[in-house]
């Protein structure tokens, strides 16, 4: 009985180990960056790195994956023609079925945006024209569409690259910004497309709502930016999930292109950054029981990251401190990987050594995996504040040997030009499998 007992056990936990854990979302199943995976390889990769098991030709576009179970969801656009919502195979990257939506109409950096948002019956889009989508996973049909632009009479162009949000959910309501002049957030009723609440009008933004619990208050936080005349004013607002209620919003923060969401650092403390030379900003919130709450700024510094978030990590904060205006010449010196701590100290920076330009990060097993903007390769590091701790390289998609050759040519430069291949996408990570984007190839890599 003792050794039926325990070849059971053992059962489900190779079982359990088969599962894994999903990626069903922008930035995770917390939408946090953080993977709970441990049973992955991120160390003595050898020459050729992990295993590539499969990849995949897309359009050019920026649009990141979500994984669940054994299938891979991403949103794909035909140059100026339709999106595709496609669903492959994790195992070996076989297209199992696409949704098609045609809408002709030409982006500014043309190609998919924002990651799907995938449920047991259904997966959620945003289409950079600012079309909502429901598609029902077993009719692979839409369920309903809500095209924002037409609705709320969205200026053309506006906001500048399109819709690039991924869609969110509490409970029962999906969270997507309108950017209208009079509407600001909007809340669906996610099985119905009903719009159950909607907020002022507060300007445009590229970044994608986040959920967070501050004092025991779990809420929405918002960063988006307007224009009154010459000058530019900065809203940070949180609102209630079910209800729309605005619990607070402030203007101590302004970028002019906001894209990473807000960043919670503990219960009280609120993370704001960004590119375009706007800074970052840290932000204390008190909750008053008969009134608003009472926002102040704790401290502001001149470096950023551009698109995506940083990492709180044991009282210290993680970011890419690349921007467009560092991206060339000297100024790459100023940038790379960059850890602060909560008072807004610079411990350290990697500068041009290395740079990394506006890649992503996601944190697995304690360590950062890092996917380089300018030519995608992976680098997994080991936060520390005393210094930067780089333990595996890979070249995934084979430009060290072109980008080695350009750096060659440069020899005696303080300071190299480098060609950016605008490897922005964001990685997911699911069931041992790395999902990395370059524009238009999608890879899978087994860190098992």
């Amino acid at each position: 009985m003792n050794n039926l007992l325990s070849l059971s056990l053992s059962a489900v936990l190779l079982l359990s180990f088969a599962q894994g854990e999903d990626w069903p979302n922008f930035q995770g199943p917390d939408r946090l960056g953080i993977s709970q995976e441990t049973a992955v390889k991120l160390m003595n990769w050898g020459d050729e790195g992990p295993p590539v098991v499969w990849e995949k030709e897309l359009n050019e576009g920026f649009g990141g994956a979500a994984i669940v179970g054994d299938e891979v969801f991403l949103v794909d656009r035909d140059f100026e023609e339709r999106d595709k919502l496609l669903c492959l195979s994790l195992e070996d990257g076989t297209e199992k079925w696409q949704f098609a939506f045609d809408f002709p109409g030409k982006l500014s950096f043309h190609g998919s945006r924002g990651v799907p948002l995938v449920e047991d019956d259904a997966v959620y889009f945003i289409s950079g024209f600012g079309q909502v989508f429901r598609i029902n996973r077993g009719t692979k049909k839409q369920d309903w569409m809500v095209p924002f632009r037409e609705k709320y009479n969205v200026e053309e162009g506006t906001p500048k690259w399109g819709w690039a949000q991924s869609p969110v959910i509490v409970g029962d309501i999906l969270i997507v910004p309108a950017m209208s002049k009079e509407v600001g957030l909007v809340g669906l009723d996610k099985k119905t497309g009903e719009v159950k609440w909607e907020t002022k009008g507060f300007g445009n933004s590229h970044s994608t709502p986040t959920v967070m619990t501050l004092q025991g208050v779990e809420q929405v936080v918002f960063i988006a930016t307007r224009k009154e005349g010459d000058s530019g004013i900065g809203t940070t607002i949180s609102v209630v999930p079910g209800t729309g209620e605005v619990l607070w919003k402030t203007d101590l923060y302004y970028n002019s292109i906001p894209i990473p969401f807000p960043t919670k650092v503990t219960e009280e403390l609120v993370f704001l950054t960004g590119g375009y030379d706007c800074g970052s900003c840290m932000v204390r919130l008190k909750k008053n029981e008969s009134g608003p709450w009472a926002v102040e700024k704790v401290f502001e510094m001149t470096q950023g990251t551009q698109i995506h978030p940083p990492f709180v990590i044991d009282d210290h904060i993680y970011f890419l401190a690349n921007e467009n205006s560092n991206h060339k010449g000297e100024k790459r010196a100023t940038g790379g990987l960059m850890c602060i701590d909560l008072e807004g100290n610079i411990l350290w920076y990697t500068g041009d050594k290395p740079f990394m330009g506006r890649g992503n990060m996601i944190l697995v097993d304690g360590h950062l995996l890092i996917q380089d903007g300018e030519v995608g390769y992976l680098r997994v590091v080991k936060p520390s504040p005393e210094g930067y701790k780089e333990v595996s390289f890979a070249d995934v998609f084979d430009k060290k040997a072109e980008t080695d050759e350009l750096i060659a040519k440069q020899k005696g430069r303080d300071t190299i030009k480098m060609k950016d291949y605008k490897f922005w996408s964001p990685m997911a990570l699911g069931n041992g499998r790395l999902i990395m984007r370059g524009q238009d190839m999608l890879k899978c890599l087994d860190l098992r």
